[in-house]
């Protein structure tokens, strides 16, 4: 990505000082207290100069609470080791982006949330996150299509645009309409996962090298599979807590004992057969789903290169737990949630 140069610095520079002051117009006398002549002056600037940046009050102060967001997710893309999967390296950083309000005056968050038009003026931010992804994109893709990166970053834009507007969801008014109050709902971080999540087929395709084949040529079984296979294990999802011990006992009585616990999973297994298991899980300690099933193999790498290559969708990143195990998520085309693992 390249450096600006010094008129365009001293743009950037001038931008920042008609958003910031009308942020702090804005909290100091409310958003229908501050007019454009009153921004233009606090910035040292005319209102003819304002009026080249910004074509409302709503537009300045939406841009001073989204922060530069825009270039600064295109940048924690480009930051990430170059070996991560492209929609994990976007995914993570459009969450830590948005999620870091730790410098942001908690009363301009208000302001967005409490006046409709405000709200409307920052979802359109979302746009400017755009361009500087779709050089991030390019950069990382080295060498694909200009219109895939383009494409990649608008529909990042509009799925970060989708997660925003349900989350600031305006409140059910008199008579099931609509109020002005605006209220965030459920955590943003989550949101945002679930919209970018559709993306990460398009990701991993995009990430394939140009001459490689989706499907294997007629006749052709396609990449060898990831060999051998230590063991498969089906997991129960407990629908309640008190089923724990049910399962426990039901299991039980066809031979099966407790051979872990870790509180949101046990695995139980055959004695004398350790291979044979089945896994009782209320949860997930570190991932968003239970499993329908566990595949440990002998190189998880290998698998993970295998699956992404083939276009497989990604549920949990390939990473390092606890007690030695490195794992991740994939959906098989019955659209069952396989968890892939091996030990350390």
């Amino acid at each position: 990505m390249t450096t600006p140069g010094l008129r365009e610095r001293k743009k950037q520079a001038t931008r920042a000082a008609l958003r910031e002051a009308a942020l702090r117009l804005a909290l100091e006398h409310g958003p229908d207290g501050v007019r454009v002549e009153d921004i233009a002056e606090a910035a040292g600037v005319s209102p003819r100069t304002y009026n080249n940046y910004f074509a409302s009050r709503e537009q300045a102060i939406a841009a001073a609470v989204a922060a530069d967001r825009e270039s600064r997710i295109a940048a924690a893309v480009t930051a990430r080791p170059a070996g991560t999967p492209l929609a994990e390296a976007v995914t993570d950083a459009v969450v830590e982006k948005y999620a870091d309000t730790a410098a942001q005056d908690p009363r301009a968050l208000l302001l967005v949330v409490s006046r409709p038009a405000l709200r409307e003026a920052f979802l359109d931010t979302t746009a400017g996150i755009e361009p500087p992804l779709a050089d991030a994109i390019a950069e990382r893709l080295d060498g694909a299509e200009p219109l895939t990166a383009r494409v990649l970053a608008a529909a990042t834009a509009a799925a970060v645009r989708v997660a925003l507007g349900e989350w600031l969801r305006p409140a059910a008014g008199p008579a099931g309409g609509t109020g002005a109050l605006v209220v965030p709902a459920g955590p943003l971080p989550d949101r945002l996962r679930a919209a970018l999540a559709p993306l990460a087929p398009a990701f991993a395709a995009a990430e394939r090298p140009v001459h490689q084949p989706v499907h294997p040529p007629a006749g052709q079984s396609g990449a060898e599979p990831v060999r051998p296979v230590r063991r498969v294990v089906p997991n129960v999802k407990l629908v309640r807590e008190a089923a724990r011990r049910e399962s426990r006992e039901f299991y039980g009585r066809l031979g099966l004992e407790a051979a872990m616990d870790h509180g949101w999973i046990m695995t139980l297994a055959a004695p004398g057969n350790p291979t044979a298991q089945l896994g009782l899980a209320t949860g997930d300690a570190t991932a968003p789903v239970v499993p329908d099933l566990s595949v440990e193999v002998d190189d998880v790498d290998a698998a993970y290169a295998a699956m992404r290559a083939a276009g497989a969708e990604i549920v949990h990143p390939l990473c390092d737990e606890e007690l030695g195990v490195r794992r991740f998520f994939v959906r098989d085309p019955n659209g069952r949630v396989v968890n892939v693992l091996g030990h350390r």
